[in-house]
Protein backbone atom coordinates (compact mmCIF):
# COMPACT_ATOMS: atom_id res chain seq x y z
CA UNK A 1 0.00 0.00 0.00
CA UNK A 2 1.72 3.13 -0.89
CA UNK A 3 0.39 6.90 -1.35
CA UNK A 4 1.30 10.93 -0.85
CA UNK A 5 1.76 12.49 2.61
CA UNK A 6 -0.33 15.19 0.92
CA UNK A 7 -3.33 13.18 0.89
CA UNK A 8 -2.35 10.80 4.02
CA UNK A 9 -0.01 12.79 6.49
CA UNK A 10 2.49 10.25 8.28
CA UNK A 11 0.98 11.46 11.66
CA UNK A 12 -2.78 10.37 10.61
CA UNK A 13 -1.32 6.94 9.12
CA UNK A 14 0.28 6.47 13.00
CA UNK A 15 -2.94 7.23 14.02
CA UNK A 16 -4.35 4.44 11.88
CA UNK A 17 -1.65 1.75 12.70
CA UNK A 18 -1.98 2.85 16.10
CA UNK A 19 -6.17 2.24 16.43
CA UNK A 20 -5.90 -0.52 14.55
CA UNK A 21 -3.26 -2.33 16.05
CA UNK A 22 -1.51 -3.28 12.47
CA UNK A 23 1.91 -4.55 12.64
CA UNK A 24 4.14 -3.63 9.39
CA UNK A 25 7.03 -1.34 8.18
CA UNK A 26 5.91 2.15 7.11
CA UNK A 27 8.98 3.48 4.45
CA UNK A 28 9.02 7.41 3.66
CA UNK A 29 10.46 9.52 1.22
CA UNK A 30 11.04 13.38 1.71
CA UNK A 31 13.17 15.52 -0.69
CA UNK A 32 15.73 12.54 -0.87
CA UNK A 33 15.32 11.86 3.12
CA UNK A 34 14.45 8.56 3.40
CA UNK A 35 12.84 7.15 7.04
CA UNK A 36 11.49 3.73 8.12
CA UNK A 37 9.43 3.41 10.70
CA UNK A 38 8.43 -0.68 12.46
CA UNK A 39 5.56 -0.95 13.84
CA UNK A 40 4.32 -4.11 16.09
CA UNK A 41 0.92 -4.79 16.97
CA UNK A 42 0.20 -0.86 16.77
CA UNK A 43 3.18 -0.01 18.39
CA UNK A 44 6.45 2.07 17.33
CA UNK A 45 9.25 -0.40 17.98
CA UNK A 46 11.94 1.20 16.29
CA UNK A 47 12.86 4.18 13.04
CA UNK A 48 15.63 4.99 11.11
CA UNK A 49 16.56 7.39 8.85
CA UNK A 50 19.49 8.60 6.34
CA UNK A 51 19.06 12.12 7.48
CA UNK A 52 22.36 12.95 9.18
CA UNK A 53 21.98 15.19 12.22
CA UNK A 54 19.00 12.32 13.47
CA UNK A 55 21.24 9.38 12.63
CA UNK A 56 23.20 7.40 15.87
CA UNK A 57 26.62 8.41 15.52
CA UNK A 58 25.65 12.05 14.96
CA UNK A 59 23.57 11.85 17.65
CA UNK A 60 25.81 10.39 19.97
CA UNK A 61 28.63 12.47 19.50
CA UNK A 62 26.46 15.64 19.95
CA UNK A 63 25.34 14.62 23.32
CA UNK A 64 29.49 13.58 24.03
CA UNK A 65 28.25 10.18 24.79
CA UNK A 66 31.34 8.78 22.61
CA UNK A 67 33.76 10.88 20.25
CA UNK A 68 34.21 11.01 16.61
CA UNK A 69 37.27 9.12 16.59
CA UNK A 70 35.59 5.88 18.48
CA UNK A 71 33.21 6.04 15.99
CA UNK A 72 35.37 6.60 13.10
CA UNK A 73 37.78 3.85 14.00
CA UNK A 74 34.47 1.19 13.57
CA UNK A 75 34.34 2.01 9.87
CA UNK A 76 31.75 3.85 7.73
CA UNK A 77 28.25 3.20 6.34
CA UNK A 78 27.87 1.41 9.67
CA UNK A 79 23.59 1.01 10.11
CA UNK A 80 22.21 2.49 13.30
CA UNK A 81 21.91 -1.06 14.88
CA UNK A 82 25.37 -1.96 13.74
CA UNK A 83 26.67 0.72 15.04
CA UNK A 84 25.15 0.16 18.46
CA UNK A 85 26.46 -3.35 18.36
CA UNK A 86 29.89 -2.27 17.51
CA UNK A 87 30.01 0.29 20.41
CA UNK A 88 28.89 -2.18 22.84
CA UNK A 89 31.22 -4.50 21.79
CA UNK A 90 34.40 -2.45 22.42
CA UNK A 91 32.62 -1.06 25.47
CA UNK A 92 32.16 2.32 24.44
CA UNK A 93 28.61 2.14 25.98
CA UNK A 94 26.83 -0.09 27.68
CA UNK A 95 24.88 -2.55 26.81
CA UNK A 96 21.85 -1.49 29.51
CA UNK A 97 21.95 2.20 27.97
CA UNK A 98 21.62 1.15 24.60
CA UNK A 99 17.90 0.81 24.77
CA UNK A 100 17.20 4.12 26.48
CA UNK A 101 19.53 5.97 23.79
CA UNK A 102 17.65 4.55 21.10
CA UNK A 103 14.17 5.63 22.30
CA UNK A 104 15.30 8.95 23.05
CA UNK A 105 16.80 9.09 19.47
CA UNK A 106 13.70 7.40 18.02
CA UNK A 107 11.17 9.96 19.39
CA UNK A 108 13.51 12.93 18.32
CA UNK A 109 13.47 11.40 14.56
CA UNK A 110 9.22 11.06 14.97
CA UNK A 111 9.17 14.45 15.97
CA UNK A 112 10.93 15.93 13.01
CA UNK A 113 9.03 13.58 10.45
CA UNK A 114 5.99 13.71 11.80
CA UNK A 115 5.68 17.51 10.47
CA UNK A 116 6.18 15.92 7.07
CA UNK A 117 2.71 16.99 4.94
CA UNK A 118 4.77 16.34 1.44
CA UNK A 119 6.34 13.11 0.02
CA UNK A 120 5.78 9.56 -0.32
CA UNK A 121 4.91 6.62 1.41
CA UNK A 122 4.59 2.72 1.41
CA UNK A 123 3.36 0.74 3.67
CA UNK A 124 4.09 -3.42 4.09
CA UNK A 125 3.16 -5.45 6.63
CA UNK A 126 5.35 -8.67 5.63
CA UNK A 127 8.40 -6.96 6.32
CA UNK A 128 9.52 -6.68 10.08
CA UNK A 129 12.84 -5.52 12.02
CA UNK A 130 15.03 -8.55 12.49
CA UNK A 131 17.08 -7.37 15.00
CA UNK A 132 15.63 -8.19 18.54
CA UNK A 133 15.82 -4.77 20.13
CA UNK A 134 12.35 -2.75 20.52
CA UNK A 135 11.33 0.33 21.66
CA UNK A 136 8.77 1.67 23.67
CA UNK A 137 7.66 5.16 22.13
CA UNK A 138 4.81 7.21 23.63
CA UNK A 139 2.48 7.29 20.59
CA UNK A 140 0.49 9.52 22.35
CA UNK A 141 2.26 12.18 23.21
CA UNK A 142 3.75 12.54 19.93
CA UNK A 143 0.57 12.49 17.85
CA UNK A 144 -0.58 15.09 20.68
CA UNK A 145 2.65 17.14 19.98
CA UNK A 146 2.52 16.90 16.54
CA UNK A 147 -1.28 18.62 16.09
CA UNK A 148 0.34 21.53 18.58
CA UNK A 149 2.78 22.29 16.16
CA UNK A 150 1.28 21.60 12.53
CA UNK A 151 0.17 24.73 11.06
CA UNK A 152 -3.43 26.18 11.12
CA UNK A 153 -4.26 26.20 7.48
CA UNK A 154 -3.15 21.75 7.62
CA UNK A 155 -5.26 21.06 10.15
CA UNK A 156 -8.37 23.25 8.41
CA UNK A 157 -7.68 21.34 5.29
CA UNK A 158 -8.34 18.09 6.87
CA UNK A 159 -11.61 18.87 8.76
CA UNK A 160 -14.48 19.59 6.30
CA UNK A 161 -17.64 18.91 7.33
CA UNK A 162 -18.51 21.09 10.72
CA UNK A 163 -21.41 18.57 11.17
CA UNK A 164 -19.57 15.73 11.62
CA UNK A 165 -20.06 14.11 15.27
CA UNK A 166 -17.35 14.00 17.72
CA UNK A 167 -17.78 11.26 20.18
CA UNK A 168 -16.09 10.13 23.50
CA UNK A 169 -14.01 6.64 23.41
CA UNK A 170 -13.60 3.67 25.61
CA UNK A 171 -10.09 3.12 27.25
CA UNK A 172 -9.05 6.70 25.93
CA UNK A 173 -5.35 7.00 26.62
CA UNK A 174 -3.74 8.70 29.62
CA UNK A 175 -4.57 12.01 30.72
CA UNK A 176 -0.48 12.92 31.92
CA UNK A 177 -0.05 14.35 28.21
CA UNK A 178 -3.05 16.12 28.01
CA UNK A 179 -2.73 20.28 28.48
CA UNK A 180 -5.29 22.34 30.35
CA UNK A 181 -6.96 23.69 27.19
CA UNK A 182 -7.13 19.99 25.46
CA UNK A 183 -8.65 18.90 29.00
CA UNK A 184 -11.56 21.91 28.90
CA UNK A 185 -12.29 20.69 25.01
CA UNK A 186 -12.48 16.52 26.29
CA UNK A 187 -14.61 17.77 28.81
CA UNK A 188 -17.29 18.76 26.86
CA UNK A 189 -17.36 15.58 24.88
CA UNK A 190 -19.40 13.02 27.09
CA UNK A 191 -21.77 12.34 24.37
CA UNK A 192 -21.45 12.55 20.42
CA UNK A 193 -21.72 16.50 19.17
CA UNK A 194 -21.46 17.69 16.30
CA UNK A 195 -18.00 19.81 15.38
CA UNK A 196 -19.93 23.25 15.22
CA UNK A 197 -21.07 22.99 18.07
CA UNK A 198 -17.77 21.45 20.21
CA UNK A 199 -16.04 24.38 18.56
CA UNK A 200 -18.47 27.06 19.96
CA UNK A 201 -18.31 25.19 23.71
CA UNK A 202 -14.88 25.27 23.48
CA UNK A 203 -14.66 29.13 23.85
CA UNK A 204 -11.56 29.11 21.78
CA UNK A 205 -10.50 30.61 18.42
CA UNK A 206 -12.22 28.42 15.37
CA UNK A 207 -8.42 27.75 14.34
CA UNK A 208 -6.98 26.62 17.76
CA UNK A 209 -10.62 24.87 18.83
CA UNK A 210 -9.92 22.81 15.35
CA UNK A 211 -6.04 22.41 16.14
CA UNK A 212 -7.37 20.91 19.56
CA UNK A 213 -9.84 19.14 18.45
CA UNK A 214 -7.88 17.29 15.64
CA UNK A 215 -5.15 16.46 18.22
CA UNK A 216 -7.05 14.97 20.61
CA UNK A 217 -8.46 12.94 17.88
CA UNK A 218 -5.49 12.46 16.36
CA UNK A 219 -4.01 10.50 19.51
CA UNK A 220 -6.90 8.84 20.18
CA UNK A 221 -9.03 10.67 23.27
CA UNK A 222 -11.80 11.06 21.11
CA UNK A 223 -13.64 9.89 18.28
CA UNK A 224 -14.45 11.57 14.73
CA UNK A 225 -16.89 10.22 12.40
CA UNK A 226 -15.23 10.74 9.55
CA UNK A 227 -11.73 9.91 10.04
CA UNK A 228 -9.84 9.73 6.52
CA UNK A 229 -8.12 6.20 7.02
CA UNK A 230 -6.84 4.39 4.44
CA UNK A 231 -4.43 1.27 6.22
CA UNK A 232 -7.39 -0.05 8.03
CA UNK A 233 -9.72 -0.27 4.69
CA UNK A 234 -6.79 -1.74 3.19
CA UNK A 235 -6.20 -5.50 1.87
CA UNK A 236 -2.41 -5.18 2.27
CA UNK A 237 -2.26 -3.72 5.54
CA UNK A 238 -3.72 -6.52 7.96
CA UNK A 239 -4.86 -6.42 11.72
CA UNK A 240 -2.96 -8.73 14.29
CA UNK A 241 -3.45 -11.84 13.90
CA UNK A 242 -5.73 -13.97 15.99
CA UNK A 243 -6.38 -18.17 16.82
CA UNK A 244 -9.16 -18.97 14.34
CA UNK A 245 -12.70 -19.09 16.69
CA UNK A 246 -15.41 -20.75 16.18
CA UNK A 247 -18.23 -18.70 17.21
CA UNK A 248 -22.49 -19.56 16.88
CA UNK A 249 -24.11 -16.42 15.78
CA UNK A 250 -26.29 -15.19 18.40
CA UNK A 251 -29.06 -12.45 17.28
CA UNK A 252 -29.73 -10.48 20.26
CA UNK A 253 -32.60 -7.40 20.13
CA UNK A 254 -32.08 -3.86 19.49
CA UNK A 255 -30.86 -2.08 22.51
CA UNK A 256 -34.09 0.42 23.67
CA UNK A 257 -32.24 4.27 24.24
CA UNK A 258 -33.45 5.54 27.17
CA UNK A 259 -35.97 7.61 27.02
CA UNK A 260 -34.90 11.95 27.83
CA UNK A 261 -36.89 11.22 31.21
CA UNK A 262 -35.02 8.79 32.00
CA UNK A 263 -31.56 10.10 31.11
CA UNK A 264 -32.66 13.32 33.01
CA UNK A 265 -33.63 11.10 35.93
CA UNK A 266 -30.52 9.17 35.94
CA UNK A 267 -28.57 12.29 35.65
CA UNK A 268 -29.93 13.54 38.86
CA UNK A 269 -29.43 10.61 40.67
CA UNK A 270 -25.92 10.57 39.87
CA UNK A 271 -25.63 14.46 40.98
CA UNK A 272 -27.41 13.83 44.42
CA UNK A 273 -24.70 10.90 44.81
CA UNK A 274 -21.95 13.30 43.95
CA UNK A 275 -23.39 15.61 46.53
CA UNK A 276 -23.32 13.01 49.00
CA UNK A 277 -19.63 11.89 48.53
CA UNK A 278 -18.48 15.62 48.65
CA UNK A 279 -19.99 16.69 51.60
CA UNK A 280 -18.44 13.85 53.60
CA UNK A 281 -15.13 13.97 51.57
CA UNK A 282 -13.08 15.47 54.60
CA UNK A 283 -9.42 15.68 52.27
CA UNK A 284 -8.93 17.04 48.76
CA UNK A 285 -7.79 13.08 47.94
CA UNK A 286 -11.47 12.11 49.10
CA UNK A 287 -12.70 14.50 46.87
CA UNK A 288 -11.13 13.39 43.52
CA UNK A 289 -11.34 10.05 44.92
CA UNK A 290 -7.60 9.08 44.61
CA UNK A 291 -5.45 7.38 46.97
CA UNK A 292 -2.70 9.88 49.02
CA UNK A 293 0.18 8.64 47.41
CA UNK A 294 -1.50 8.73 44.05
CA UNK A 295 0.75 9.92 40.59
CA UNK A 296 -0.17 13.29 39.09
CA UNK A 297 -1.13 11.04 36.21
CA UNK A 298 -4.26 9.62 38.59
CA UNK A 299 -4.78 12.83 39.78
CA UNK A 300 -4.90 14.46 36.65
CA UNK A 301 -6.98 11.54 34.98
CA UNK A 302 -9.29 11.60 37.99
CA UNK A 303 -10.03 15.29 37.74
CA UNK A 304 -10.93 15.50 33.79
CA UNK A 305 -12.93 12.26 34.73
CA UNK A 306 -15.07 14.42 37.00
CA UNK A 307 -15.01 17.62 34.88
CA UNK A 308 -16.77 15.43 31.69
CA UNK A 309 -19.16 14.31 33.85
CA UNK A 310 -20.03 17.56 36.49
CA UNK A 311 -18.54 20.65 35.00
CA UNK A 312 -21.33 23.46 35.51
CA UNK A 313 -21.55 24.05 31.76
CA UNK A 314 -22.55 20.71 30.68
CA UNK A 315 -26.00 21.74 33.00
CA UNK A 316 -25.96 25.52 31.33
CA UNK A 317 -29.64 25.17 30.59
CA UNK A 318 -30.18 25.50 34.37
CA UNK A 319 -28.20 28.78 34.83
CA UNK A 320 -29.17 31.42 37.68
CA UNK A 321 -31.05 28.40 39.58
CA UNK A 322 -30.69 27.32 43.12
CA UNK A 323 -29.75 23.69 41.98
CA UNK A 324 -27.00 25.27 39.56
CA UNK A 325 -25.48 27.12 42.23
CA UNK A 326 -25.02 23.85 43.73
CA UNK A 327 -23.28 22.56 40.97
CA UNK A 328 -21.15 24.95 40.97
CA UNK A 329 -20.11 24.67 44.65
CA UNK A 330 -19.94 21.17 43.71
CA UNK A 331 -17.12 21.53 40.89
CA UNK A 332 -15.61 24.83 42.64
CA UNK A 333 -14.43 21.72 45.38
CA UNK A 334 -13.06 19.23 43.02
CA UNK A 335 -11.13 22.24 41.19
CA UNK A 336 -10.00 23.89 44.08
CA UNK A 337 -8.49 19.80 45.20
CA UNK A 338 -6.85 19.47 41.95
CA UNK A 339 -5.05 22.68 41.92
CA UNK A 340 -3.76 21.54 45.35
CA UNK A 341 -2.84 18.34 44.35
CA UNK A 342 -1.51 18.99 40.95
CA UNK A 343 1.02 21.55 41.93
CA UNK A 344 4.19 20.02 43.68
CA UNK A 345 4.33 22.94 46.16
CA UNK A 346 0.77 23.08 47.14
CA UNK A 347 0.86 19.40 47.78
CA UNK A 348 3.62 19.08 49.71
CA UNK A 349 2.06 21.86 52.13
CA UNK A 350 -1.13 20.48 51.85
CA UNK A 351 0.28 17.40 53.02
CA UNK A 352 2.20 18.34 55.78
CA UNK A 353 -1.18 20.39 57.36
CA UNK A 354 -3.25 16.82 57.07
CA UNK A 355 0.26 15.02 58.68
CA UNK A 356 0.10 17.77 61.63
CA UNK A 357 -4.02 17.11 62.34
CA UNK A 358 -3.70 13.67 62.03
CA UNK A 359 -0.79 13.67 64.82
CA UNK A 360 -2.58 16.02 66.70
CA UNK A 361 -5.95 14.02 66.88
CA UNK A 362 -3.57 10.89 67.50
CA UNK A 363 -2.53 12.62 70.99
CA UNK A 364 -5.93 13.98 71.95
CA UNK A 365 -6.65 10.46 71.84
CA UNK A 366 -4.07 8.94 74.21
CA UNK A 367 -3.87 11.84 75.95
CA UNK A 368 -5.71 12.13 79.66
CA UNK A 369 -8.69 13.70 79.90
CA UNK A 370 -7.74 17.36 80.90
CA UNK A 371 -4.89 17.35 78.36
CA UNK A 372 -7.80 16.26 75.83
CA UNK A 373 -9.85 19.11 76.01
CA UNK A 374 -6.61 21.43 75.20
CA UNK A 375 -5.67 19.31 72.43
CA UNK A 376 -9.64 19.48 71.18
CA UNK A 377 -8.84 23.10 71.35
CA UNK A 378 -5.92 23.50 69.36
CA UNK A 379 -7.20 21.16 66.63
CA UNK A 380 -10.26 23.61 66.66
CA UNK A 381 -8.35 26.60 65.81
CA UNK A 382 -6.34 24.29 63.61
CA UNK A 383 -9.03 23.53 61.42
CA UNK A 384 -10.66 26.73 61.39
CA UNK A 385 -7.40 27.91 60.30
CA UNK A 386 -7.00 25.85 57.78
CA UNK A 387 -10.56 26.05 56.72
CA UNK A 388 -9.55 30.01 56.01
CA UNK A 389 -6.21 28.67 54.54
CA UNK A 390 -8.03 26.63 52.39
CA UNK A 391 -10.87 29.45 51.20
CA UNK A 392 -8.29 31.55 50.31
CA UNK A 393 -6.12 28.80 48.10
CA UNK A 394 -9.54 28.17 46.96
CA UNK A 395 -10.76 31.55 45.83
CA UNK A 396 -6.92 32.16 44.69
CA UNK A 397 -6.78 29.26 42.23
CA UNK A 398 -10.43 30.05 40.76
CA UNK A 399 -9.61 33.78 39.75
CA UNK A 400 -6.24 32.47 38.35
CA UNK A 401 -8.22 30.31 36.07
CA UNK A 402 -10.88 32.84 35.17
CA UNK A 403 -8.40 35.07 34.19
CA UNK A 404 -6.64 32.91 31.46
CA UNK A 405 -10.16 32.40 30.62
CA UNK A 406 -10.51 36.25 30.04
CA UNK A 407 -7.42 36.66 28.43
CA UNK A 408 -7.98 33.65 26.33
CA UNK A 409 -11.61 34.70 25.67
CA UNK A 410 -13.36 31.64 26.71
CA UNK A 411 -15.93 34.07 28.60
CA UNK A 412 -18.70 31.38 30.06
CA UNK A 413 -15.49 29.76 31.67
CA UNK A 414 -14.26 33.06 32.94
CA UNK A 415 -17.53 33.77 34.35
CA UNK A 416 -17.94 30.88 36.16
CA UNK A 417 -14.61 30.72 37.99
CA UNK A 418 -14.47 34.27 38.34
CA UNK A 419 -17.84 34.08 40.14
CA UNK A 420 -16.32 31.19 42.33
CA UNK A 421 -13.57 33.08 43.50
CA UNK A 422 -16.18 36.32 44.36
CA UNK A 423 -18.22 34.29 46.33
CA UNK A 424 -15.91 32.84 48.13
CA UNK A 425 -14.19 36.18 48.99
CA UNK A 426 -16.71 38.75 48.69
CA UNK A 427 -14.42 41.43 49.83
CA UNK A 428 -11.01 40.80 47.66
CA UNK A 429 -11.41 43.81 45.13
CA UNK A 430 -9.51 41.86 42.49
CA UNK A 431 -12.30 39.36 42.18
CA UNK A 432 -15.35 41.45 41.70
CA UNK A 433 -13.64 43.38 39.32
CA UNK A 434 -12.85 41.20 37.19
CA UNK A 435 -15.90 38.77 37.71
CA UNK A 436 -17.51 42.26 36.89
CA UNK A 437 -15.38 42.75 33.90
CA UNK A 438 -16.10 39.04 32.41
CA UNK A 439 -19.66 40.00 32.73
CA UNK A 440 -19.27 43.11 30.41
CA UNK A 441 -17.92 40.69 27.95
CA UNK A 442 -21.89 40.11 27.53
CA UNK A 443 -24.56 42.33 26.46
CA UNK A 444 -27.22 40.71 28.65
CA UNK A 445 -24.63 40.81 32.00
CA UNK A 446 -23.37 44.08 31.25
CA UNK A 447 -25.83 45.94 33.97
CA UNK A 448 -24.44 43.04 36.58
CA UNK A 449 -21.48 43.80 35.94
CA UNK A 450 -21.59 47.67 36.74
CA UNK A 451 -22.68 46.37 40.40
CA UNK A 452 -19.68 44.48 40.44
CA UNK A 453 -16.94 47.14 39.53
CA UNK A 454 -18.73 49.43 41.61
CA UNK A 455 -18.11 46.79 44.92
CA UNK A 456 -14.53 46.46 43.77
CA UNK A 457 -14.06 50.30 43.70
CA UNK A 458 -15.57 50.74 46.82
CA UNK A 459 -13.18 48.27 48.78
CA UNK A 460 -10.23 50.05 46.56
CA UNK A 461 -11.21 53.52 45.99
CA UNK A 462 -7.78 54.10 44.70
CA UNK A 463 -7.08 51.57 42.28
CA UNK A 464 -7.57 53.26 38.98
CA UNK A 465 -7.69 50.04 36.79
CA UNK A 466 -10.97 49.29 38.09
CA UNK A 467 -12.08 52.77 37.14
CA UNK A 468 -10.78 52.54 33.61
CA UNK A 469 -12.35 48.82 33.24
CA UNK A 470 -15.94 51.12 34.21
CA UNK A 471 -15.44 53.97 31.91
CA UNK A 472 -14.54 50.92 29.46
CA UNK A 473 -18.29 49.06 30.41
CA UNK A 474 -19.94 52.72 30.01
CA UNK A 475 -18.42 53.52 26.56
CA UNK A 476 -20.21 49.71 25.71
CA UNK A 477 -23.57 50.54 27.44
CA UNK A 478 -23.64 53.80 25.63
CA UNK A 479 -23.27 56.03 28.76
CA UNK A 480 -20.40 58.45 27.99
CA UNK A 481 -20.76 60.96 30.19
CA UNK A 482 -20.75 58.80 33.10
CA UNK A 483 -17.56 57.59 31.09
CA UNK A 484 -16.05 60.88 30.81
CA UNK A 485 -16.36 61.25 34.53
CA UNK A 486 -14.33 58.13 35.08
CA UNK A 487 -11.53 58.96 33.06
CA UNK A 488 -11.62 62.77 34.41
CA UNK A 489 -11.28 61.13 37.92
CA UNK A 490 -8.32 58.40 36.76
CA UNK A 491 -6.07 61.63 34.76
CA UNK A 492 -6.81 63.59 38.30
CA UNK A 493 -4.03 60.93 39.73
CA UNK A 494 -2.83 59.90 36.97
CA UNK A 495 -2.18 61.88 33.77
CA UNK A 496 -0.12 59.73 31.70
CA UNK A 497 -2.27 56.81 32.22
CA UNK A 498 -2.06 55.09 28.80
CA UNK A 499 -5.01 53.03 29.21
CA UNK A 500 -7.11 56.55 29.28
CA UNK A 501 -5.22 58.34 26.98
CA UNK A 502 -7.04 55.19 24.73
CA UNK A 503 -10.25 55.44 26.04
CA UNK A 504 -10.28 59.22 25.40
CA UNK A 505 -9.91 58.79 21.62
CA UNK A 506 -12.75 56.59 21.86
CA UNK A 507 -14.91 58.96 23.22
CA UNK A 508 -13.91 61.82 21.08
CA UNK A 509 -14.63 59.68 18.61
CA UNK A 510 -17.84 58.98 19.57
CA UNK A 511 -19.35 62.89 20.06
CA UNK A 512 -22.49 62.01 22.08
CA UNK A 513 -24.76 65.23 22.07
CA UNK A 514 -25.95 63.63 25.26
CA UNK A 515 -26.28 60.55 27.31
CA UNK A 516 -28.55 57.71 26.82
CA UNK A 517 -30.06 56.40 30.02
Amino acid sequence: MNGQLTEHPLAELIHDIFTNRLTGTLRLEHDAVKTVIYCEAGQVVYAATNLRELRLGEYLTKRAVVSEEQIASLGKNLSDLALAAALGTIGAIDRGSVASLFSQQVTDLLSVVLLWTKGTWNFDERTRLGDPLRLKIDVVTLLLETARKLPPTFVSSRIHNLEESISPVTGMPDFGSVSPAEGFVLSRVDSPVPLGSLIALSGLPEAEALRTIYGLALSGFIEREHWPTVLSKSGDAVRVSKAPVTVQKVVEPEPVAPTPEETEESEARDLEDLFRRLEVASTHYEVLNVDTQAEPREIKTSYYALARRYHPDRFHLQAGTAHHMRIEAAFAKIAQAYVTLSDSALRRSYDTKLKALEKMRKVAQDAPKARVDQTQNVLHNMSSKNSVTDDLERAEAFYQEGFAALEQGQTQTAITNLAAAARICPKDARFRAYYGRALSAREETRRLAETEMHAAIKLEPGNTAYRVMLAELYCDLGFFLRAEAEVKRVLSTEPNNPAVRKLMLRLEAAHPPSEKV
